[in-house]
């Protein structure tokens, strides 16, 4: 019973951290360039089973059974990277990436971060900007001074100023999505990077790219989790009375 208890425990678990999971994606449903993440379990705690038998010789040995894995834990955090729908816009500023890659910013002094989110803006200095202000990055990682001329940019990402090409977007893929760490507000940071070049990416002006969470599927996820959590809950409720009943008679005895 002690092991039903785990089991049962660690599947509370895990269905809150899924849970806090499924709220968060659902919060970033309208936040432009958002990439929902999904928990990835895994069994923890296996056990093996054996069973003693006896052989012809009357001797006994013990035969393997299998494994039994007492519950489960966190594996790992996944972004699903998939497209997210293209909106139209009013703004010079805006820009979104249609295909693999990213947008290159100066997250600070010592670290290049990457982002989905298009949604730039020339600062008070006159450089080319995230909301935030930090500022976006060409494929040689300068930053782009606009100052107050006419911004345009082609499907390649040539960046013109008054009609002149200035600079080159930097956008680059990374060589295994799994080292992107996430660390909120649709910025990504990756330890020594293996930046690539995409292929097939087009940079369209005056669009942002939305989210991709389906809020639908993210609602019926959350019953769904809800129902299982209770069903755990239950389960350790369960046993925690029959444990309690077997003190209590043993007790008496």
């Amino acid at each position: 019973m002690i092991r039903g208890l785990f089991t049962a425990a660690s599947g509370m678990i895990i269905q809150e951290r899924r849970q806090t999971n499924t709220t968060n994606n659902l919060s970033n449903a309208a936040t432009t360039g958002f990439k929902m993440q999904e928990l990835i379990s895994k069994e923890t705690h296996k056990s093996l089973i054996q069973n003693r038998e006896s052989s012809n010789n009357g001797n006994s040995y013990m035969r393997n059974i299998g494994e039994l894995s007492l519950g489960a834990e966190i594996d790992e955090v996944y972004s699903n990277f998939e497209q997210g729908m293209l909106k139209e816009t009013t703004r010079d500023t805006d820009l979104a990436i249609e295909g693999e890659g990213f947008f290159k910013v100066q997250f600070n002094e010592l670290q290049i971060g990457y982002t989905r989110n298009g949604h730039f803006k020339i600062d008070s200095q006159g450089y080319l900007t995230t909301e935030d202000g930090k500022r976006v990055l060409t494929k040689d990682n300068s930053p782009i001074l606009a100052e107050n001329k006419v911004l345009s940019v082609s499907e390649d990402g040539a960046v013109f100023l008054d009609g002149e090409e200035e600079y080159a977007l930097g956008i680059v893929n990374i060589g295994s999505s799994e080292n992107l760490n996430a660390i909120g507000s649709g910025y990504y940071l990756v330890e020594n990077a293996q930046e690539i070049v995409p292929e097939d990416v087009v940079v369209h002006q005056r669009m942002l790219e939305q989210s991709n969470v389906n809020p639908l599927k993210e609602m019926v996820r959350m019953i769904e989790i809800s129902r299982s959590y209770e069903s755990n809950q239950k389960v350790l409720q369960a046993i925690d009375e029959m444990l309690g009943k077997s003190v209590n008679s043993v007790g008496k005895i």
